[in-house]
């Protein structure tokens, strides 16, 4: 007894003198490594301690960790610690390398003013100051809280999109494996891309809210699921305006099969929502033709590619042009870089991951297409993930650096679909 007991007291002293020494090179560290963020903020007039910044971000995240002491999920209480060591240690090495990170501009705009370029850039770029500026009346004037506080509404994203496939797996009479949470939650780039101050996390969440409110208005249409998936629509136009687009497309092709009375209603409410958005979505484009589409998605997908570009940027000029590259470039949208692309520690980390998931793709989905599009659910995460191909197909191939962040929006679907799949799949062996 006595023995253990030392063991014990050996152990504690050794993981308290380890978190002492690793939070003594942190604080010792941490100036130099939030470097760039504070030099690009200087040059807005900005000139805040590193310290004071931290301070910041600690109490924002000892709320947030309270908050989820509170609600008693220990899965959730886990990743979310997790998350936050992640945004607030491990993406400073990140941040030491990168000088010119769009988020360094969005922090600096939102505790400043509006400047000319963010009054160019525009749309997105001046809809996120500003959704960032009234973010730092609650988490103050601090970079790290406020991409701590956008990591966690990515969180909340993530919840969203979990909680869809809880409800899938119980509709389906399937067993949860609560090891799944982990792979969805830390899957890297979803764990990373989310976890970013910027327009990615917030695009999760309202990703995430759209497709649980559908996944249930599927089985039961109630007034609060329709609410959800208006104001996901809405407010994700801000941010990412094509979104819209591709949110009520997949709902429009969902319901284009229509056998009931009550899909026969939906569709005519979805219709000229879809009509209306298009319309004016084109419009703020400046696009009156197809004619002007084809040429705005060659200019895009130019921009994007910076010289270096993983497939040639070939001119769109028609509806068979398009046909043309999507065909061939859906696998790079899907799955590059692939280990041929590597260029640096990033492009690694994408191509392993788009080898597992391919082969589980391949495995899971490919090979039971049939009961996957025949279950209500996965029919529309694929509608879903197709309408996202539509676009992104044209825009991610120019660029795999910006690809890998552009699936982050359909990469929890996807793992949904292989989740789902697997668990069926295992349920038909143990009936055979």
């Amino acid at each position: 007894m006595k023995n253990n007991i030392t063991t014990i007291n050996k152990k504690v002293v050794f993981i308290g003198l380890s978190i002492t020494i690793f939070l003594f090179i942190f604080i010792i560290s941490f100036p130099n490594l939030s470097h760039n963020v504070f030099m690009v903020a200087n040059r807005f007039g900005i000139y805040s301690t590193p310290y004071y910044d931290l301070t910041f971000a600690l109490i924002l995240f000892l709320s947030i960790t309270i908050i989820f002491i509170f609600i008693g999920n220990r899965h959730y209480l886990k990743l979310w610690l997790i998350k936050a060591f992640l945004t607030l240690v491990l993406m400073l090495a990140y941040e030491s390398i990168y000088y010119r990170l769009d988020s360094y501009m969005y922090f600096a705009e939102a505790v400043h003013s509006f400047n000319v370029y963010v009054r160019e850039g525009g749309g997105s770029t001046f809809n996120i100051v500003k959704i960032n500026r009234f973010f730092t009346y609650f988490v103050g004037d601090s970079y790290h809280a406020l991409k701590l506080f956008n990591s966690f509404i990515g969180f909340l994203g993530l919840i969203f999109l979990y909680k869809s496939f809880e409800y899938i797996m119980k509709k389906n009479n399937l067993k949860i494996d609560h090891k799944f949470i982990y792979i969805f939650f830390l899957f890297p780039s979803v764990l990373f891309w989310s976890s970013i101050l910027g327009k990615d996390p917030l695009n999760l969440f309202f990703v995430g809210m759209f497709t649980y409110a559908f996944i249930h208005i599927i089985d039961e249409f109630k007034f609060r699921y329709l609410i959800m998936i208006i104001l996901a629509i809405w407010l994700v136009s801000y941010i990412r305006s094509w979104y819209s687009i591709i949110m009520v497309t997949s709902m429009f092709l969902y319901y284009l099969k229509i056998n009931s009375i009550r899909n026969f209603s939906l569709f005519l409410i979805v219709l000229p929502i879809f009509g209306i958005l298009g319309q004016q979505f084109l419009q703020l484009q400046g696009i009156t033709s197809f004619d002007t589409l084809f040429l705005k998605m060659t200019a895009t997908t130019q921009n994007l590619a910076y010289g270096r570009s993983a497939v040639s940027t070939n001119v769109i000029t028609d509806f068979w042009d398009y046909l043309l590259y999507y065909i061939p470039n859906l696998f790079t949208t899907l799955f590059r870089p692939m280990p041929w692309d590597i260029r640096n520690p990033f492009t690694l980390m994408a191509a392993v991951e788009n080898v597992i998931m391919l082969y589980l793709t391949y495995k899971y989905i490919f090979k039971n297409w049939k009961m996957i599009y025949s279950n209500k659910y996965l029919k529309f995460l694929i509608l879903f993930i197709f309408s996202w191909s539509l676009l992104y197909v044209i825009i991610s191939p120019a660029n795999l650096g910006g690809a890998v962040r552009f699936k982050l929006q359909i990469l929890p679907a996807m793992l949904i679909l292989i989740g789902v799949a697997m668990a069926l799949n295992q349920q038909k062996e143990e009936k055979t």
